[in-house]
């Protein structure tokens, strides 16, 4: 991986502090710093009622693209904790990446984040297991969830894509 030079204004990622991806981006962007924080609308209950709320694609990031000074400049805002790093270094990502989710954001009907943790119980939608309960064990790549299903007596384990499960009310 090359090394870019300090004047070369690169896609970088930086983490940020909880819930603060939609304000650093916009205040980023006051000072002329090309930012990206993809968003989509979410429907969450609230205590009395639905609500329709913008969410960040990726909790905890902003995307700009910046030279090292503005890189540096990035990291004094409040809400910017710190550049996401690769071998010890300030990861650059491909403007095709940053590409390729603007349009997925752009043609995206709806988005829907599912986020599973071992021990929960999930029902199977799709393919021969589909109507089964199951429990998830584990997760690989953040979307193959390996479960644990009982048939016969015997406990099966299946891996599965995220996309083909939902939670039980449990």
């Amino acid at each position: 991986m090359m090394k870019p030079a300090d004047d070369i204004k690169v896609w970088r990622a930086f983490y940020t502090k909880p819930r603060h991806e939609i304000k650093a981006s916009a205040r980023l962007a006051d000072q002329n710093i090309e930012t990206y924080c993809p968003t989509f609308k979410a429907k969450v209950k609230w205590s009395d009622r639905w609500k329709k709320v913008t969410k960040p694609l990726f909790n905890g990031y902003v995307f700009a693209k910046v030279d090292e000074r503005e890189r540096i400049q990035v990291l004094e805002d409040p809400s910017i904790s710190y550049t996401v790093m690769y071998i010890g270094k300030p990861a650059c990502i491909r403007s095709e990446e940053i590409e390729a989710i603007q349009m997925l954001m752009e043609d995206a009907q709806t988005v829907e984040l599912r986020h599973f943790e071992p021990g929960e119980k999930v029902k199977i939608n799709d393919g021969p297991l589909s109507g089964r309960a199951a429990e998830l064990i584990d997760l690989k790549n953040g979307n193959h969830a390996i479960l644990r299903i009982e048939a016969l007596g015997t406990e099966i384990h299946v891996t599965l894509n995220t996309a083909k499960l939902e939670k039980l009310a449990g």
